[in-house]
């Protein structure tokens, strides 16, 4: 791994490395994993663990596509760009050695809990009746989320809410290479409660405090309950969780 890495920084620029390595790689791995949700519809076996019936369809799909992208060039990519000088001044290391993997471990667990209360705190706040009414409708254009809808969102929103990625990021300055998975972890985790399936080999099965695809699901149908991204415990504290089976939204 330490030869790989040597590889991969040896000549480049932190241009390249701090700003356009991780836009290449959160938009990847959003692109990868949106597709392989959209597989799952394909796959007659799996319909009994999808939690609602309703498909949006091609139509829709295409249109998530297009608006997301434009999203991503108005805020996300400017956002990231912008944070590498940060990254550089704050001693965000590329050297070797690369971390243990008990301290990317420990690193990626921080990461969540800072997101998750920063995510948890804006989201509430885009359900004031202003930014829903200006901001968050846009979301919430989809009842019956999937996949690649997690970047589906207004620019003010990507970028309010988006800073709870990077700010975990600035806190610990962590090696680069952290960096990289933590970018990488965050949108499979956004793309996974935004599948629309829940399967019983789920995480949140063995570990209850995580949220769980139909935990998202319910506030994509309930609007003003489940508001953390990643778990359950300030939805529960501050009385905002719903955790009750809705049933299926029928297809129309």
């Amino acid at each position: 791994m330490e030869t790989l890495w040597q590889s991969l920084v040896r000549g480049s620029s932190d241009f390249m490395l701090y700003a356009v390595l991780p836009t290449v790689v959160v938009n990847l791995t959003w692109f990868l994993s949106g597709l392989f949700c959209l597989g799952l519809d394909a796959v007659p076996a799996l319909r009994k663990y999808k939690i609602q019936e309703h498909d949006n369809g091609t139509g829709e799909f295409w249109r998530c596509i297009r608006h997301s992208l434009r999203n991503k060039l108005i805020s996300e990519i400017p956002l990231t760009f912008a944070s590498y000088p940060f990254f550089v001044w704050l001693g965000v290391s590329k050297e070797l050695p690369l971390p243990s993997v008990a301290t990317v471990l420990l690193s990626l667990l921080f990461c969540l809990v800072v997101e998750d209360a920063w995510h948890y705190f804006a989201h509430r706040m885009l359900h004031i009746r202003w930014a829903m009414d200006n901001i968050h409708y846009l979301h919430h254009h989809y009842m019956t989320p999937f996949g690649m809808a997690s970047s589906y969102a207004h620019p003010l929103e990507t970028l309010f809410t988006g800073f709870g990625t990077v700010l975990p990021m600035l806190i610990l300055r962590p090696h680069l290479s952290t960096l990289l998975i933590w970018v990488v972890v965050k949108q499979l985790q956004a793309t996974m409660v935004h599948c629309g399936y829940e399967f019983p080999w789920r995480p949140s099965r063995f570990l209850p405090f995580l949220v769980s695809a139909s935990f998202h699901d319910r506030h994509h149908r309930r609007f003003n309950r489940n508001f953390a991204p990643n778990f359950v415990w300030l939805d529960r504290l501050l009385g905002t969780a719903d955790e009750k089976n809705l049933g299926p939204r029928r297809a129309q």
